[in-house]
């Protein structure tokens, strides 16, 4: 069997064998083979490939330092046409020199040293100085800090080099200075210096100072090259040492010293007490020196002045209130001086009082002039009894507000520390306002009053409803009673307010509730009503109810706001008119009382409402309309006999609207139903009297109203909906209204049953008019 093969070969070379090769070629043992090769790093990534027969010195270049391993794959196609493939690999090693220099500390380095990166390699150090040359030298990795300190001050350079096996070098460099303290010292006296300087050799190095004494403690220290002159000054008398140290950022130290001699006046002053001094001293310490005085007030304007060690006693019990300051100078034989100082105060009690107003004072204040004195006060009445004391410059205002009325007498007394009183006075009175108030009763008042305590105040009311509203308001002492009778049904409030001549207030107040009776009745149907229902105003009013005939007798009576079982009762009764009458009683004893009436027919026919007209002169009712002679004023006041009702009691025909609306004979009512003499007006009453309605209706007849009752209520029902509207018209004036309102009053035309002049009811074509009365109160 004939096998056709290929062998794939690698070949590495260079100075250093496999070491940073300069060659590598790939191939086979058959001409015809083509070869592929791979470079792959030590992580297993192909860094380069290509299909050729060397890898390039530019690849190689680009490597960096690790192991690579270089894999090449010999292909063949056989006579066959089928490949024949070879693999092989090789590696090899790329690395380089790489020196690092680490110097630590630029100033007097503690330490300078150096790396190197292969381990075969040799690394040598050299030190130059800033004009490059070489100083120091030697090998390893360390420069000796001994060398490096024996160097004088200046700039240096350090560098390390390493030599690889392969000849490769690398250097590093470093660079640090070489310096070192020394300070020095200068004191311009040997006595009594006033300068003393340090310097420094090195800019950023630190400058301190200390003085010490002779037992060698440090009495002052600072910073600087500087000792102050005011410093220097400050020492007491003896020998001290001064010095200067400086120390270097390295830490390095250098120390100069110096010594001088101190001597110095130094005065003291002495005030017995702060406050009215009877002696005041000052002292020297140099037995030689001369020592002198001066006294200023505290704006610094001088008082007096002198020599020696006291301040005249004499001068200072002249001295006025204020503040002093007393100077000692002590002048030495070296001509330095030394000055002490003392301050007092003159100053005695003067107290004032403030009541700050004649009447009801709210603050009476009392001053001190000493800050620290005592004060106290003491309030007494015009008896001279003790009411109160205390201490402090206010008497509580809420003791104020609490003292009866009457006259005082308040002192404060002004104690100092010193010993000395001094007192001041004041005097008041005290007096309120305190107003009443008083309503009579608590519903429907009619006298409301309040009262004043002082009679030069003013007395103010208001009446106010439930949300706080003014509803009216005076002055004076009293309500007036018409001004209570003009208030509307509610809750209010009464407030009397008395404002006194100081204008302080006081304000009572009282509440009272307005309510009236007023009844109102609904009748279901003016004819053959089957409901007939009432309301009240007052919850705990009383209720009842009456029906009454046509002459006025009571037929049924009850309480409650419904007649029960109506229909049962009404059927035993006649056909006709009759009325329903509710009246409310109030717990205050007021009453309203309000009438309807209605009609009992057997059958009953609505005729079509009237088309409101105007009045029409031009329709002239017929004779049969026109008023009988018997409704002059009759002595009976019986009704006229045209009035009478039919015994039938039906609608007649003629209640359709006919075109010469004339009345029908059958409308006239029977002599039976004539009024009865019992029903004649009492004698109290007036002859009603005839109003005209200005047009050719008939004429409407009023009852002149009873001394009991002040107004008439007129109010227009629709019998069929028993909606009805309302207008109260006073007695005193409907007479003239009627005459300039002819809508009051029936229009030319209408069919009208004959008046009522007992009830003041009368019909008006499908609807009943009813005149009501209600009693005054």
């Amino acid at each position: 069997m004939n096998i056709e093969r290929v062998a794939a070969a690698i070949n590495i070379t260079g100075t250093f064998d496999k070491i940073n090769p300069s060659t590598i070629t790939v191939g086979s043992d058959k001409t015809t083979a083509s070869n592929i090769w791979k470079i792959i790093d030590e992580a297993g990534n192909v860094v380069a490939t290509e299909s050729s027969a060397a890898v390039s010195q530019a690849t190689l270049n680009q490597l960096p330092e690790g192991v690579y391993t270089v894999e090449t794959t010999a292909t063949l196609i056989s006579k066959y046409g089928n490949p024949v493939l070879d693999t092989t690999t090789d590696s090899f090693l790329i690395r380089h020199p790489e020196s690092t220099t680490s110097v630590v500390g630029t100033y007097n380095p503690t330490s300078i040293t150096g790396t190197k990166k292969i381990t075969e390699s040799t690394l040598t150090w050299e030190v130059k100085d800033s004009n490059g040359t070489v100083l120091i030298n030697g090998t390893g990795n360390t420069v000796p800090v001994e060398q490096t300190n024996a160097l004088g001050d200046g700039s240096y350079s350090v560098f390390f080099t390493e030599h690889s096996p392969e000849n490769e070098t690398s250097v590093s460099e470093g660079s640090f200075k070489i310096r070192h303290p020394e300070t020095t010292i200068s004191i311009d006296k040997p006595i009594n210096p006033e300068k003393v300087m340090g310097t420094q050799k090195i800019a950023d190095s630190t400058l301190t100072w200390q003085l010490l004494n002779e037992a060698g403690a440090v009495v002052l220290s600072g910073n600087g090259p500087i000792i102050s002159e005011k410093q220097l000054a400050s020492l007491a008398s003896g020998k001290y040492e001064a010095t200067f140290t400086e120390t270097s950022p390295e830490g390095e130290t250098h120390v100069s010293t110096d010594k001088f001699l101190v001597r110095h006046p130094e005065t003291t002053t002495t005030i017995d007490r702060p406050f009215n001094p009877h002696s005041i001293k000052g002292t020297q310490t140099i037995a030689e020196s001369v020592l002198t005085w001066v006294l200023k007030d505290e704006s610094g304007k001088l008082i007096e002045s002198g020599s020696g060690t006291d301040v005249p006693t004499s001068l200072l019990d002249k001295l006025a209130i204020g503040t002093y300051v007393v100077t000692y100078t002590e002048m030495s034989p070296e001509n330095e001086t030394h000055s002490s100082q003392g301050e007092f105060t003159i100053r005695h009690p003067e107290t004032t009082t403030t009541v700050n107003k004649p009447f009801n004072p709210d603050k009476i204040t009392g001053t001190q002039t000493i800050s620290d004195s005592e004060l106290v006060w003491i309030l007494t009445d015009a008896q001279g009894a003790i009411i109160k004391s205390g201490t402090g410059s206010d008497i509580p205002t809420d003791f104020l507000a609490q003292l009866k009325p009457g006259s005082y007498h308040v002192t404060f007394a002004e104690k100092s520390p010193e010993g000395e009183m001094h007192t001041s006075t004041g005097d008041f009175i005290v007096r309120h306002p305190e107003t009443t108030t008083t309503v009579n009763k608590p519903f429907n008042p009619n006298k409301i009053t309040g009262t004043q305590t002082m009679t030069e105040s003013e007395l103010t009311w208001i009446i106010t409803d439930k949300n706080g509203a003014e509803v009216m308001s005076g002055i004076g002492s009293e309500v007036p009673e018409k001004e209570l009778l003009a208030l509307l049904a509610g809750d209010y409030t009464v407030t009397f307010t008395e404002i006194s001549p100081e204008d302080e207030t006081h304000s009572s107040h009282d509440v009272f509730t307005v309510r009236h009776p007023e009844a109102t009745l609904t009748i279901d149907k003016n004819i053959n009503p089957e409901k007939i229902t009432g309301t009240q105003t007052i919850e705990d009013s009383t209720l009842t109810w009456e029906i009454l005939d046509i002459e006025g007798n009571v037929l049924f009576s009850g309480s409650g706001s419904e007649i029960s079982n109506l229909v049962e009762l009404l059927k035993g009764l006649d056909e006709g008119s009759y009325f329903a009458t509710l009246t409310e009683t109030s717990p205050e004893g007021e009453i309203h009382t309000v009438i309807n009436g209605f009609q009992l027919v057997s059958e009953v026919i609505s005729p079509p409402l009237p088309e409101p007209t105007p009045p029409d002169k031009t329709n002239e009712k017929p004779e049969t309309n026109e008023k009988p002679e018997t409704n002059e004023k009759p002595e009976t006041n019986e009704q006229p006999e045209t009035n009478e009702k039919p015994e039938t009691n039906e609608q007649p025909e003629t209640n359709e609207k006919p075109e010469t609306n004339e009345q029908s004979e059958t409308n006239e009512q029977p002599e039976t139903n004539e009024q009865p003499e019992t029903n004649e007006q009492p004698e109290t009453n007036e002859q009603p009297e005839t109003i005209d309605s200005g047009d050719d209706s008939e004429e409407f007849i009023l009852l002149h109203e009873r001394e009991e009752f002040s107004y008439v209520e007129y109010e227009v029902f629709d019998e069929n909906t028993a909606d009805s509207s309302q207008t109260i018209v006073p007695a005193s004036t409907i007479a003239e209204t009627t005459k300039n309102n002819a809508s009051l009053l029936p229009k030319t035309g209408d069919k009208q049953s004959p008046l009522l002049p007992l009830l003041g009811i009368a019909v008006v074509a499908s609807s009943l008019v009813m005149l009501r009365r209600r009693n005054k109160n």
